[in-house]
């Protein structure tokens, strides 16, 4: 193979990936609820209302983005069954994966009179 073929082989399998990268959409609201990221010691004396998970492609440099957009979702969901906070788990980065998962609470205060 000639040099310049290769050179335009690598350009549109670069054009390629990119193209196939933007075409995926990306864009998620940032959630404008009341439901309160926060700690065990918050939730002291709170009801659990279920576990939450959820899993995203965005890995390595875009784990942090994955880890964002995950939350946004389960944020959503938390307010949805009533929660008036969430606690997260650790992310897990992997290979091909980025996953998190968090407990949902109903705690009663003035904040919060649910």
């Amino acid at each position: 193979m000639t040099p310049k073929r290769l050179i335009t082989l690598t350009c549109a399998t670069l054009v390629a990936a990119l193209a196939a990268c933007s075409s995926a959409p990306q864009h998620h609201e940032r959630y404008a609820g009341h439901v309160i990221e926060g700690n065990a010691d918050m939730v002291v004396g709170c009801k659990l209302l279920d576990t939450l998970s959820s899993s995203s492609g965005l890995t390595g440099f875009f784990a942090p983005k994955g880890v964002d957009n995950i939350k946004q979702t389960l944020l959503r969901q938390a307010d949805g069954m009533g929660a008036t906070h969430v606690v997260w788990d650790k992310p897990n980065v992997g290979y091909d994966t980025t996953s998190l998962s968090g407990k949902a609470y109903q705690c009663p205060s003035a904040d919060h009179p649910r």
